[in-house]
């Protein structure tokens, strides 16, 4: 069974392989963005869109508010599109 990304996406990796840096550990995402992306997950059965990494270190270069979410929910397999 193929499972269906939100558009654009290109792959789905394991959420353990995604290496989250600093700078947004660091960060607080917006409340009523991470509810937005909770409810359209909710309605949809997908996130909004693919998380954004890099093709060889995995590292999250967009994305975190989907990533929180991803865990929040305790996806497995993320929709990612990678850095181009």
């Amino acid at each position: 069974m193929k499972i269906k990304g939100p558009e654009g996406t290109e792959d789905f990796i394991s959420f353990e392989e995604i290496v989250v840096t600093e700078k947004f550990l660091n960060s607080r995402p917006n409340p009523e963005k991470i509810r937005k992306v909770v409810n359209y997950l909710k309605r949809t059965g997908c996130l909004d869109e693919p998380i954004t990494v890099n093709r060889d270190t995995k590292i999250l270069t967009d994305g975190y508010t989907r990533y929180i979410v991803a865990e929040k929910v305790k996806m497995n397999l993320i929709p990612v599109a990678y850095e181009k």
